[in-house]
């Protein structure tokens, strides 16, 4: 961090870490804490955002600002150079299945113009948290083609990613990821697993993983908590 801004919650999170300020203390005022830190209230409000967004600060109105933790939230960094880095998501995070169900094409939207030799499609289920957390940054849906259904009674006794029960079941490999990225408002199911109120701002990732012989293995919906994951791109022309 070099901003003033980010240097400010530095000096915030030093003072919480170091027990100058504890959880359930509250801050003074804009206007005064700007001033004591000689800082302006645009810089301390840029702060105040940051350290809310990583869940050290709540604000609410007339109410005041709250030191809610004493360590900002883990936000899980995808980095998408090649194709090992973006199946990291699915390599790296714990992934808890709440349940399975079948389902006919017609029955998802994101299935539309796709095809499944039976017409009908496992979907499983689950959540997504960063080791050491328990509180999910996404909520998962994954739909398999009727070919690997077989995997209904593996994936609920297993923490892995669903494209990996498949590798190992079936002796396949992903080939190619294809996704798509856009912002949405968040549905009420999805809002309360991520602590979000419903129809506020998340992200939504719409996947499509083949096998190297192009055949489709799954596709999956994933909606994330904003402020709990990111992507990062890195791409050069040679």
């Amino acid at each position: 961090m070099s901003t003033l801004y980010a240097k400010v919650c530095e000096n915030i999170l030093e003072q919480i870490q170091s027990g100058v300020l504890k959880v359930g203390d509250r801050l003074p005022p804009e206007a005064a804490y700007a001033t004591e830190l000689g800082v302006s209230r645009s810089t301390l409000r840029l702060a105040f955002s940051e350290l809310e967004e990583s869940g050290v600060l709540k604000r609410r109105q007339r109410a005041g600002t709250e030191i809610i933790s004493d360590k900002p939230k883990q936000r899980f960094s995808m980095a998408t150079s090649d194709l090992n880095e973006l199946l990291s998501l699915g390599r790296d995070t714990k992934f808890e299945i709440q349940g399975t169900r079948t389902v006919e094409t017609h029955d998802v939207p994101a299935l539309n113009g796709l095809k499944s030799e039976t017409g009908f499609w496992l979907e499983v289920s689950g959540t997504r948290t960063l080791a050491g957390e328990s509180e999910p940054f996404s909520v998962n849906r994954v739909y398999v083609p009727a070919r690997f259904a077989a995997i209904d009674t593996l994936v609920r006794q297993e923490q892995k990613s669903v494209f990996q029960i498949i590798e190992e079941t079936f002796d396949v490999t992903v080939g190619r990821v294809s996704q798509s990225l856009r912002a949405i408002g968040c549905a009420a199911p999805e809002a309360n697993i991520l602590g979000l109120a419903e129809g506020a701002p998340a992200l939504l990732i719409e996947a499509k993983l083949f096998l190297t012989d192009g055949r489709l293995m799954e596709v999956s919906l994933a909606t994330f908590h904003p402020a709990r994951f990111q992507v990062n791109n890195d791409v050069q022309i040679r």
